[in-house]
């Protein structure tokens, strides 16, 4: 376990941005709630193109997706025009079609980063891209990225927690502080695949919400009890979707919140959490593998120790 030293009862949001309705309608949402709670935040944008309808081939290539989909409920989540984009309608440019909004979020003072080019074929295809292609999606998202802000990124987070060791030598050759593609205890330096990377990993600690919809419960109370239960006194690390906490689900962010400030949590961006830790704090090396968690349907990348 990395020694937090100053990050005690420390809590960092990473919002994932995953659809152009996400990003036009939940962000808004999002910043006005944290404005309200004066908390930052770190936002994960997908460069390219909105590819939802895509995935409706999971049905057939991964156990549970039906399940977790009644659960969720992915017409109300996504609504139809959303299923359409890569299928019948063309996918909008995420980033760019909603520039304004990406430089309000900059404006406000909350992290921006990367959330994959096309985050439907990212989260499908990156166990098996080569070197090449990956390079090839990166390349793409990076200047797009850069196009956008005006700013080198940072951070990266895998969409759908999947990544490579392809992916983890580019970071390190492209000045990336941290990157956030895997589910775990706590910020580590990735061995994986043979490879010993130098850019720091944050993973998400805590489970997502469409994960625990129907499993810890249906209501707001019982949800936000159970993420609360499951923190630790030390730094944890919520991934939050635009498409849940930004729009049916606001309410139990909120109420997390209200009770996390009561309790003596603050808040800070992933990257001041990063820079912080790799300042001060002694970071373990430890390997990554592919593997399952409750409540979500296909592989994600886990941390493996201390």
């Amino acid at each position: 376990m990395v020694e937090i030293g100053s990050l005690g009862k420390t809590i960092g949001v990473k919002v994932d941005v995953d659809t152009d309705e996400g990003m036009k309608h939940g962000v808004p949402v999002l910043l006005d709630l944290f404005h309200k709670y004066g908390i930052k935040a770190s936002f994960f944008v997908p460069m390219g193109k909105d590819h939802t309808g895509r995935t409706v081939k999971r049905v057939f290539t991964r156990k549970g997706f039906l399940k977790k989909a009644g659960r969720v409920g992915v017409i109300s989540t996504y609504g139809i025009k959303t299923l359409m984009y890569g299928l019948l309608l063309p996918g909008p440019v995420i980033g760019k079609k909603n520039g304004a909004l990406f430089r309000r979020i900059m404006a406000e003072g909350h992290e921006t980063g990367i959330h994959g080019l096309d985050h439907v074929y990212w989260h499908d295809r990156i166990k098996e891209m080569d070197t090449r292609r990956t390079e090839k999606e990166l390349d793409q998202a990076f200047t797009a990225y850069r196009d956008l802000a005006g700013i080198p990124p940072l951070s990266f987070a895998a969409p759908g927690w999947m990544i490579n060791s392809h992916a983890l030598e580019y970071f390190d050759d492209h000045g990336i502080v941290y990157s956030s593609d895997t589910r775990g205890s706590s910020p580590f330096y990735p061995i994986f695949k043979g490879y010993r990377s130098r850019t720091l990993q944050v993973p998400s600690t805590l489970p997502t919400l469409d994960e625990m919809v129907g499993i810890a419960g249906t209501d707001q109370a019982s949800l936000t009890g159970h993420f609360l239960s499951l923190l630790t006194p030390g730094l944890n690390i919520l991934t939050v979707h635009t498409e849940l906490e930004g729009r049916r689900w606001t309410g139990v962010l909120e109420s997390f919140i209200q009770n996390t400030l009561t309790q003596g949590f603050h808040y800070k961006r992933l990257i001041d959490i990063a820079r912080e830790l790799k300042e001060k704090s002694e970071i373990p090396a430890c390997g990554m593998e592919y593997g399952h968690i409750e409540g979500r349907a296909g592989e994600v990348t886990l941390q493996r120790g201390p």
